[in-house]
């Protein structure tokens, strides 16, 4: 999902931002909230796909819970903070229980966080979403890129991974037993 800078004065707090209302949306950086724009069909898309595969590995097997694109996760929990909603998300088992904070935001990043790229999204951003994430807590980030039909999967202390829509993407140990094709993820062409 593209993103739009919104001006504020002063940074804005985790509980300012947990008690926004829901529309718009927006993100959290570094104090600053970022209005989060529409989709494409694409985009939308791909991330039903996304939802779909991992919810059909996941809840069969009680790994944990799938979320879209309204499940705000504290990437930095220190002033100036950020708080991301990725736009699929996978929480393990382990970790689904915990309060949220001010009864809205989720305590770390999640184990698995998806990100699929708009036309309206900057490398930089995508980058520090990335740092975001892994520096918080994720095992992985997948970034799609249904243009270029590829999935690249970015995790601690490794160099990133970009997969085809040839490939099979697998959970490793952060999504135990998930496999498909990545063309499985991407709309038809």
């Amino acid at each position: 999902m593209s993103t739009r800078n919104v001006t504020a004065v002063r940074p804005v707090t985790l509980e300012e931002f947990a008690a926004l209302p829901m529309r718009p949306r927006y993100e959290l950086v570094k104090g600053v909230l970022v209005e989060l724009m529409g989709a494409s069909d694409e985009h939308e898309e791909t991330v039903s796909l996304v939802i779909i595969n991992l919810g059909n590995h996941v809840y069969p097997n009680r790994l944990g819970k799938v979320y879209g694109s309204n499940r705000a996760f504290v990437t930095v929990p220190e002033s100036p903070a950020s708080s991301r909603m990725p736009d699929v998300s996978f929480l393990s088992a382990e970790r689904t229980g915990q309060p949220d904070l001010f009864g809205m935001l989720y305590d770390g990043s999640p184990d698995l966080a998806v990100e699929v790229i708009s036309p309206g999204n900057t490398i930089v951003e995508i980058e520090q979403k990335i740092a975001e994430y892994l520096a918080s807590g994720s095992k992985a980030v997948w970034v799609i890129s249904y243009t270029a039909r590829t999935i690249t999967v970015h995790t601690p202390n490794t160099p990133p991974l970009t997969l085809t829509d040839a490939d099979t993407i697998d959970g490793a140990d952060y999504l135990p037993g998930f496999a498909c094709t990545v063309a499985d993820l991407l709309p038809a062409q």
